[in-house]
């Protein structure tokens, strides 16, 4: 199932949740800061991966545990493929936020980056 079409003028920018479904919302929301997001959630039988790729969201927000070595390995593919290595991707790791947003894309919401909390699932 493909998401629904945005309407013409619509410019709401799209953030695609994985790992968690709409319960998660008010952990999630005050992620974005100030920003106004439609979330969609992964759809059961697609991957994280292809998901992101097919869909292209704006933001991407993975919701994961700690030893969780399946997300460690999207977020390494995520950042060696040209078509999605430049999507900001939030991270929800055991109850802390965290952020891997490419340097050309602002930071509004205030999340410290992951660049050194999360050494095991660095890809750069």
């Amino acid at each position: 199932m493909t998401p629904e079409p945005q309407a013409q003028g619509t410019s709401m920018p799209r953030a695609l949740v994985i790992g968690a479904g709409p319960e998660a919302l008010l952990g999630v929301e005050p992620m974005f800061g100030d920003g106004r997001f439609r979330v969609d959630f992964l759809e059961k039988g697609d991957t994280p991966y292809m998901a992101i790729r097919r869909r292209q969201p704006d933001v991407v927000v993975l919701c994961f545990a700690p030893d969780d070595d399946e997300a460690c390995q999207v977020l390494g593919m995520l950042q060696l493929d040209p078509a999605t290595r430049r999507v900001p991707i939030l991270t929800y790791v055991g109850g802390e936020a965290y952020a891997i947003i490419p340097s050309q894309w602002p930071r509004t919401s205030g999340i410290r980056s992951a660049s050194s909390s999360l050494e095991p699932c660095r890809a750069r």
